[in-house]
């Protein structure tokens, strides 16, 4: 048997602090939950059989990964198996992490799709080609669905002048030299544009 011989709001009440005694434990034992999960199971002081407390044992998991969760996407947007892996590297376990990402998306709204155009546009801003794109945003953990969605969002976009303000930006303008010009090609091809996009940029007259 367990007994719970605390229990009271914390966070706000967006968590549980329950205080757990255990008969052959010497200590009393601090789990926090959710509130949900209170409003779910409706702890209250007392005892219960042994099998709470691997339940407040999870959902103690749960909420610790649902607080490293919220301070991650505080700093920018992640894939879902990228925020998975950050909270297991972060000490939660894996299947505490699973339960936690799936509450996160939920209360969030997080959509992979609309995280990872984001960080599309942020990487044309950046003169960025498309192939490199999909490089990054793959790197970064995004599935396959997100995937097909920014390949239909690159598709309507004309790389050329992107990849003509790359040139002008690195060179200053295009290079006449065929040493130059193939260390700009290179360049240009790391960058993720397609040989038919480079050649267009150099042949492009922008005004300059």
């Amino acid at each position: 048997m367990i007994k719970i011989t605390s229990l009271r709001a914390s966070d706000g009440g967006g968590a549980y602090r329950v205080d757990v005694k255990r008969e052959d434990a010497a200590k009393a034992e601090c789990f926090y939950i959710l509130a949900a999960h209170q409003r779910e199971y409706e702890f209250a002081k007392g005892e219960y059989p042994d099998g709470a407390y691997e339940v407040l044992r999870r959902l103690d998991g749960v909420c610790r990964g649902v607080r490293s969760g919220r301070r991650i996407l505080g700093y920018g947007a992640n894939s879902r198996s990228a925020l998975r892996m950050k909270l297991i590297g972060k000490g939660i376990a894996p299947d505490h992490a699973d339960e936690a990402v799936e509450i996160l998306i939920a209360e969030s709204g997080l959509s992979e799709s609309s995280d990872a155009q984001r960080l599309c546009e942020l990487q044309i801003a950046k003169n960025v080609g498309a192939r490199r794109i999909l490089s990054y945003l793959r790197g970064r953990g995004y599935g396959d669905e997100a995937l097909a969605e920014v390949r239909e969002y690159l598709a309507d976009i004309d790389f050329v002048p992107i990849c003509h303000r790359a040139i002008m930006k690195k060179y200053g303008g295009i290079p006449s030299d065929l040493d130059v010009r193939k260390k700009c090609i290179d360049y240009l091809l790391r960058q993720g544009f397609s040989y038919n996009e480079i050649k267009k940029a150099f042949d492009a007259n922008y005004g300059e």
